[in-house]
């Protein structure tokens, strides 16, 4: 049970040094980028103090969960003040923190509460967070198959027409 664990918490980490860099290299400003990198700091001293727990490792989870959360509203702050885009939702970019705000705010009370639920509920939640995990999978695929779009495609003349 000890390897399970531990592969979980190596899952952990690495999903977490991926979706960071992702938002760290999406975010303009440098405010907003130090953030990314002190939640880092924060995160991987709490996953690798809890490396070794026999259970599954809720806190470390949730504490990614309560990070990317915040993480896409900046994202999404800053595509929706960015006067280059004009339509939000014409970006891939947006599909994917989308997705990333779906998932993690759909499981972050899910995962905070795992190790005080009964072997029935957590059966139930695994349905809830593979939900979720599809869904997120759905939205990715959006932002992978949209046809990349001209950076001036809409300009004012274009929109008067």
């Amino acid at each position: 049970m000890l390897k399970l664990q531990i592969i979980f918490a190596y899952f952990n980490i690495v999903q977490f040094t991926l979706f960071s860099l992702f938002f760290y290299f999406s975010l303009k400003s440098k405010t907003f980028k130090y953030i990314t990198v002190v939640g880092a700091v924060v995160f991987y001293v709490v996953a690798i103090r809890n490396f070794t727990n026999t259970r599954f490792d809720s806190f470390s989870v949730s504490l990614a969960s309560i990070f990317f959360i915040p993480y896409c509203i900046l994202s999404l702050y800053e595509q929706i003040r960015d006067p280059n885009i004009m339509f939000v939702y014409n970006t891939k970019k947006f599909w994917i923190i989308i997705a990333f705000l779906l998932y993690f705010s759909a499981t972050l009370f899910l995962d905070i509460n795992y190790s005080t639920l009964s072997t029935e509920q957590r059966s139930n939640y695994w349905f809830i967070n593979n939900f979720f995990e599809i869904l997120k999978n759905i939205l990715f695929c959006v932002a992978f198959i949209m046809k990349e779009r001209p950076k001036n495609q809409y300009t004012l003349e274009t929109l008067d027409n």
